[in-house]
């Protein structure tokens, strides 16, 4: 696992280690090129101050440690057939043609050569190359020590920078350790620094989403808890009523009041256990291709029987079935058009009539479920997609749970679940958004 630490570190410090080498090679370069015109001058000043003719030096220079930094000097005839001079006995030096500055190799070593005509004459002084390169390297070590001096001080100072700007992720992550699974409260951030809080932001915002998600469990567990404790206690005093039962026909009331509470309680734990499934917090896949028209024709297949045994007519309308297609889970959506339907045919009276319509609509696909029930009151209409909530004077069978299921499952498909009253019931509209 690569570490933020380690890797500004060693950037930091081979960064700096490479600005100190860069500095020193500009340096050096400079002063390279400053050393040999320097040289060059001297060269120059060195044959002006000659006399015409030259005459004979003194002394001549021969010891090698004097060489180094000496400038050898040679003065030839006017037939240039011999030397009239030699500072320093050094007769390997060739004589250069052409006036001027010239880099020589002798014998591998490279030597720097100016020629010129003084009167007559022909003076030429020559300077060894490496002393001119010492003298920069010596010029570019001075400038560059200090900063080499200091390259210790600055690994320390990056260390302890490094390490004092990463203590607020350190800070943060002993916050998120020493809490428990029930403290959900913000990390307060407003102390630390501004590259830390975007991953506080989000992490607040992270539990922010978890309490509410608690919150709504909470309170899920307890209106199911609610809503369960009416049928169990039913069928309770069913069985109660059926053990006291004295004939046969009072014993077969008994038990059939007991299987219709039964089917009721069954009824009201699939809703329950639906709606948990549905849960916006679990992940789901939503990928497949999904044929509104033929879903609705597989559900309506599936309704049926109970619609016919009600006389309820029950069809389904589809403008473009080719057209109408999205993406989705397939499970959910036929989940939420059952329900629909189920409410449609639940609370329509016998003779009447159930469509479920299929058609395109501005941007998306429209899947209405409509009815020929007596609707629900207008004050109602929002509140019927809460859960558990029953309009009342409806009959008892219901959960309240329906309208909700569909709901949530139309908002994890990004579609918008309308209800609105028609001309002769209720009208269920859910709209698909497609793409652009």
């Amino acid at each position: 696992m690569r570490s933020i630490r380690n890797t500004l570190l060693v950037w930091l410090l081979v960064g700096v280690s490479s600005a100190i080498g860069l500095a020193a090679a500009v340096v050096y370069d400079r002063a390279r090129r400053e050393a040999g015109e320097l040289s060059d001058k001297q060269m120059q000043q060195l044959v002006s101050s000659l006399p015409q003719p030259p005459g004979p030096v003194a002394t001549t220079r021969t010891n090698a440690n004097s060489l180094r930094d000496d400038l050898v000097v040679q003065v030839w005839d006017p037939a240039n057939s011999f030397q009239l001079y030699n500072s320093h006995g050094i007769y390997n030096l060739p004589l250069t043609k052409r006036p001027g500055f010239h880099d020589v190799y002798v014998e591998s070593t490279q030597w720097r050569i100016y020629n010129t005509r003084l009167g007559e004459t022909t003076v030429q002084v020559a300077q060894l190359a490496s002393a001119r390169h010492e003298l920069a390297a010596a010029v570019a070590l001075r400038t560059v020590a200090p900063l080499i001096l200091l390259l210790p001080f600055l690994a320390v100072l990056i260390w302890i920078t490094v390490g004092r700007s990463l203590a607020a992720v350190k800070f943060v992550a002993a916050q998120v350790q020493d809490r428990d699974a029930n403290a959900l409260n913000d990390i307060l951030d407003y102390a630390l620094p501004r590259e830390i809080q975007p991953l506080t932001h989000a992490f607040n915002a992270l539990l922010s989403r978890l309490r509410r998600s608690a919150a709504s469990q909470g309170s899920f567990i307890a209106d199911a808890a609610h809503e369960l404790k009416t049928p169990l206690t039913a069928i309770k005093l069913q069985v109660q009523l059926a053990e006291r039962a004295g004939t046969d026909d009072e014993r077969r009331h008994a038990f059939a009041d007991l299987r219709a509470g039964l089917e009721r309680a069954s009824h009201l734990i699939n809703q329950l256990l639906t709606h948990a499934r549905q849960d916006p917090s679990v992940p789901r896949r939503v990928s497949d291709r999904i044929d509104l028209a033929a879903l609705a024709r597989s559900v309506a297949g599936d309704f049926a029987p109970i619609a016919a045994a009600r006389w309820i007519d029950l069809g389904v309308k589809a403008d473009d079935p080719s057209s109408a297609c999205i993406h989705g889970n397939p499970e959910s959506l036929r989940i939420m058009l059952s329900n629909l339907v189920d409410n449609a045919i639940r609370y329509t009276t016998s003779g009447g009539v159930v469509d479920i319509s299929i058609r395109p609509c501005p941007g998306g696909i429209t899947v209405l479920v409509e009815d020929t029930g007596p609707g629900i009151p207008e004050e109602d209409l929002t509140r019927v997609l809460d859960r558990f909530y029953r309009v009342p004077g409806t009959p008892s069978e219901g959960s309240g749970l329906g309208l909700a299921i569909v709901r949530q499952i139309a908002r994890a498909h990004g579609a918008v679940l309308r209800l609105r009253n028609g001309a002769h019931g209720l009208q269920a509209e859910v709209i698909f958004k497609l793409p652009n």
